[in-house]
């Protein structure tokens, strides 16, 4: 599919222009001072977060974060207990932005619950929170997700925000491979989770149809605390 050139995103990855590259991951992050929710630095709008944060400038709305991490108790035993956490925005505003999920068959189908699983279904999730939340944002004053009056250049972004390597190589790297082999690793074997990554990839795919590009950031396990502490939750619960 040819989606618009967007300055976020290379083949589903998050590359920030080289002025951004050099700034702590928390100037990378501004979140919004009327609703609070989070939303990517922008080179070409000279919108910053972190220190660099000026509340009466308005900011680029363009490239929407979802915070995602999963948890898991005794971890694939018959005893174990997953949980999703997922975070749009900070506390404030007129709407949830964070979410706590127990993982049940509701949620994953008779599949055994292993932290792996759990953070695929906390991507999945996010971008599912994300777009039903951006589906709504033009009535407390952000663009929506997509409008036909808009350039290309001026479609939103989802990026989804975590710390686990396994999620964001998966989608990113292993996945493409997996699919040219024939769904199939390098030693032959089928991947693990291979179902939830088809899930992932599907719904990113609905997305890029509507012009929405989806982009995978990953950032130390520090700046992702409150999707962290969310699924713990969810664990305990």
């Amino acid at each position: 599919m040819n989606l618009p050139k967007n300055q976020y995103v290379e083949d589903r990855q998050v590359v920030f222009c080289p002025s951004l590259a050099r700034l702590e991951v928390s100037e990378l992050i501004v979140e919004c001072h009327n609703c609070h929710r989070y939303f990517a630095a922008c080179c070409l709008h000279s919108s910053f977060g972190g220190d660099l944060y000026e509340p009466e400038k308005s900011h680029c709305e363009h490239g929407k974060l979802v915070f995602t991490d999963g948890a898991c108790s005794n971890n694939g035993s018959a005893q174990a207990k997953a949980g999703l956490g997922i975070s749009i925005g900070g506390e404030g505003g007129l709407h949830d932005h964070s979410w706590s999920i127990s993982v049940d068959d509701s949620v994953d189908f008779e599949a055994p619950r292993t932290n792996q699983r759990a953070e695929l279904l906390a991507a999945i999730e996010g971008l599912n929170r994300l777009e039903l939340a951006s589906q709504h944002d033009v009535s407390h004053g952000h663009k929506p997700a997509f409008d036909r009056q808009h350039t290309k250049e001026d479609r939103a972004t989802y990026v989804v925000v975590t710390d686990s390597e396994y999620v964001v190589k998966g989608i990113t790297e292993w996945f493409p491979s997996w699919r040219k082999r024939g769904w199939r690793t390098s030693d032959g074997k089928r991947p693990t989770n291979l179902d939830l990554f088809m899930r992932l990839d599907d719904f990113i795919t609905t997305l890029e149809e509507d012009r929405v590009v989806v982009g995978f950031w990953r950032v130390p396990r520090a700046f992702n605390h409150a999707a962290d502490a969310l699924a713990k939750r969810a664990v305990k619960s």
